[in-house]
């Protein structure tokens, strides 16, 4: 049965309370046992081992713990230095004794509890710097990973997940805003940013953030292995037009999107480097044909190039290098 948030917080200071009297019992516990055995066995210095059960539970626990077991080996000094364990009648040097004794009980107490709480509030300031860390790194890590403008990775993330793809089957997409340039020297740089951050956040919401990138410039990558061909060729064109009615509407703005795909099978190291290639010579061809449109194909590599993609990681490794995967080999 799953708690709802409000019985969770009830719960919480209940379990904290009763971890507390389990710790006071259990300090209780051993300081009457250690008394009951200086006793037994007439241990002619009791004090030495309590005070070390003293010191124990104070700086494990705290002051509570410290103030029982102060307690504790109060009453079994007055029982043993009292005359005939009467607890009130005591010799000169006895009470000078359970003055001692009081004094020293006192000063280990607030010496031992002081530390102990230093010591949890020194714990608690490094939980929190390592929280703090943990939190930086991750804006750090998005913020090397993630385009600020339009929300979608980069290059950099590109690089990272290439090796995820291999020995799948995907469709790969380049696309950018015709005469993206034009749009900017006409209307300004800010509606070119606006342009640019919309798409990121539609390719984002349609393809998923795990999908897209931005490659440079306006042009766009997205790679999808959870879309057969013809899903994702639909997608895509949807996509684009309904951006390009969005832009009319909302901002008068007449902007159209071209895009080049290929879908197949991502086996080799570096063969999602060729199917990028492949990518843009359809958007290459798009822009070709009149721009404003969507063209695909099945990724079909040439002998030559599967001989390269297979030769290149073994002159590699006959070279003592790792292949080349970085983010300008991306193109």
């Amino acid at each position: 049965m799953k708690l709802s948030e409000d019985e969770t917080q009830h719960i919480q200071p209940r379990t904290i309370f009763f971890v507390e009297i389990c710790r006071l019992l259990l300090a209780f516990g051993v300081m009457a046992a250690l008394a009951l055995v200086t006793d037994l066995f007439h241990i002619p210095n009791p004090n030495m081992l309590l005070i070390t059960g003293l010191v124990v539970f104070t700086s494990l626990y705290g002051f509570p713990a410290g103030i029982l077991c102060s307690l504790v080996m109060l009453v079994y000094s007055l029982y043993f230095f009292s005359t005939d364990h009467s607890f009130i009648h005591f010799t000169d040097v006895n009470i000078r004794k359970m003055l001692t004794i009081l004094l020293g009980v006192v000063l280990n107490t607030i010496f031992v509890g002081k530390l102990k709480q230093a010591k949890d509030a020194a714990v608690q300031r490094l939980l929190l710097s390592n929280q703090l860390l943990v939190e930086d790194n991750s804006l750090l890590e998005r913020a090397s990973m993630v385009d600020t403008l339009t929300g979608v990775r980069n290059r950099f993330a590109l690089q990272r997940d290439a090796a995820g793809y291999e020995n799948q089957t995907i469709c790969l997409m380049m696309l950018d805003v015709d005469n993206f340039k034009g749009l900017n020297d006409t209307y300004g740089h800010k509606t070119g940013d606006m342009v640019l951050s919309t798409l990121g956040e539609t390719l984002n919401a349609r393809f998923g953030a795990e999908h897209c990138y931005r490659f440079g410039g306006d042009e766009f990558l997205v790679v999808h292995n959870q879309l057969s061909a013809a899903e994702f060729s639909q997608q895509v064109r949807r996509m684009t037009a309904e951006l390009s009615d969005r832009f009319l509407a909302e901002h008068q703005l007449r902007v159209t999107f071209s895009a080049g795909y290929v879908f197949g099978r991502c086996e080799l190291p570096g063969e999602l480097h060729l199917m990028l290639r492949h990518a843009d010579n359809k958007l290459y061809e798009s822009k070709k044909a009149g721009k404003n449109r969507c063209l695909g194909e099945r990724y079909r590599p040439s002998i030559s190039e599967r001989y390269a993609l297979t030769e290149s990681p073994v002159r590699s490794a006959a070279a003592g290098k790792a292949p080349d995967t970085s983010a300008s080999a991306l193109r």
